[in-house]
């Protein structure tokens, strides 16, 4: 039997394919590739999430802070300004306008009655005076601000003051060798300076401290209660910030009480309260001292220097009755010390004490604010000195008109009604002035640690924040 050898099939044509195969056929499966594995989406777990809540816990503190710390940094500013600065120049213009109307007195006084002169060329007064308003005006440079506002009346005082000085000493000169009467035309001269530039810029260097005062207080009062808003708003994020930490945990943990959150809470709720206080103490104090306790400080400086200038149209008086504007400088300087409305004499009105319904001038001005007790009775004393000048003046103008000029100058050069005028007034000013020193140095007081009470507050909580997210972490990993 043969077996044939197997008949090799030939193999079959493939089907054509189309792309989207044949009709009622289903496309093979392609087979399947492994993928390698990427890297995994980190799970946001418990402990990842106290540890972002630790560094967001920080943010709030950090805010309250730096809002507290602006805060104190403006009212020390402030403070500084108003209460030492622009106070200061405004006391110092009103010493130099006091100066330069006591050196116009002086002349007129000294060319009354011949004295002896100096080497100077000036009798020992006039240089005494001198060199205390060279010290004011010194005084007066070395603290002014930059700016043209306060050199540029300086500059133009001491430009002035030179060529005052040249006159007087020329007609002191005259006087000496006995021509009255060119001492008495140089005088005029002189004096027409003093009036006419000298006192002047010193009331325009005293304007630009008080707009410097009002300006700076003005600008506290808006910026403290901008900052005030923000300190608040921080204050009330942070503690319900420490808040939803506080209750987060205690539901994660099942813990009632997070004792260093707690304390943290406690630590932000003292400070933010204590913070409130303290500025709100200082800003009342800065108030009390701005709007009630310097402004009479100002006027009574304001008062002696208009007393001391109707002194000078006093004697100018004397020297020239029949002139008729130094009568007219004596009332106008006078008014502005005290008037009172539809009274021609006001001297048994102000020799009483006592300021009645429509009376004017600085010393009614003081005597209506009530700073002090002591302010009160000073300003008191000082209207009824008041009094008792326009009185001596009355006195000394019937001497002259009854011909006793002798009599009429020895009155004059006693002074002894303006230098108790003077005095009282400048027992009034410090009277006062004590009481703003009183106020600013309470504004001082209340922010003198807040600063540092309020750092310490923000590393306290910081610390206890951390530690006690920390501890939950920890507990977590155990």
């Amino acid at each position: 039997m043969t077996i044939s050898p197997p008949v090799a099939r030939p193999a079959a044509a493939a089907p054509p394919t189309t792309p989207a195969g044949r009709a009622g056929v289903a496309p093979t499966a392609a087979p399947s590739v492994p993928v390698a594995p990427g890297p995994r989406r980190r799970r946001l777990t418990t402990p990842v999430v106290v540890r972002a809540g630790m560094v967001l816990a920080c943010v709030p503190i950090v805010v309250f802070a730096a809002a507290v710390h602006l805060g104190v940094s403006r009212d020390d500013s402030t403070v500084d300004t108003v209460g030492h600065e622009a106070t200061r120049g405004i006391t110092v213009a009103q010493e130099i306008k006091s100066n330069l109307a006591e050196l116009d007195g002086i002349v007129v006084q000294d060319l009354l009655e011949p004295v002896t002169l100096a080497a100077s060329g000036y009798p020992d007064d006039y240089d005494t005076t001198r060199r205390e308003l060279e010290e004011n005006l010194v005084l007066a440079a070395s603290e002014a601000p930059p700016g043209p506002a306060y050199q540029q009346p300086l500059v133009n005082i001491d430009y002035a003051l030179g060529h005052f000085h040249a006159l007087v000493r020329d007609s002191f000169a005259a006087g000496a060798r006995g021509d009255s009467g060119l001492a008495a035309t140089l005088y005029a001269q002189a004096h027409d300076v003093m009036d006419g530039t000298l006192l002047p810029q010193a009331d325009f260097f005293d304007k630009a401290n008080t707009y410097v005062l009002n300006g700076t207080y003005d600008s506290h009062k808006a910026d403290s209660a901008s900052t005030g808003r923000l300190i608040v708003v921080s204050w009330i994020v942070l503690l319900a910030l420490l808040l939803v930490v506080q209750g987060l945990l205690a539901w994660k943990f099942r813990r009632v009480l997070n004792v260093a959150l707690v304390a943290a809470t406690l630590i932000a709720t003292a400070t933010g309260a204590f913070v409130l206080a303290q500025r709100d103490a200082a800003s009342s104090s800065l108030t009390e001292a701005r709007e009630r306790a310097f402004d009479p400080v100002h006027q009574l400086a304001r008062a002696r220097a208009a007393v001391v200038s109707a002194r000078q149209a006093q004697g100018l008086w004397l020297l020239d009755p029949s002139d008729p504007s130094a009568q007219a400088g004596f009332t106008t300087q006078t008014g502005k010390v005290f008037r009172v409305r539809g009274t021609a004499d006001v001297t048994p009105v102000a020799q009483s004490g006592q300021v009645p319904v429509g009376a004017g001038g600085y010393l009614a001005t003081v005597a209506r604010t009530h700073v002090a007790v002591e302010g009160d009775a000073a300003a008191g004393q000082a209207l009824v000195r008041f009094g008792g000048f326009l009185s001596e003046d009355a006195h000394l103008r019937e001497l002259v008109a009854a011909g006793d000029g002798v009599g009429a100058g020895a009155m004059y050069r006693s002074g002894r009604a303006f230098h108790d005028l003077t005095g009282a007034i400048d027992a009034a000013q410090a009277a006062d002035q004590d009481t703003f020193d009183s106020h600013v140095a309470a504004a001082v007081a209340s922010t003198r640690h807040l600063d540092a009470v309020n750092l310490l507050a923000a590393v306290a909580m910081a610390l206890l924040v951390s530690l006690g997210l920390y501890l939950r972490i920890r507990e977590y990993k155990d």
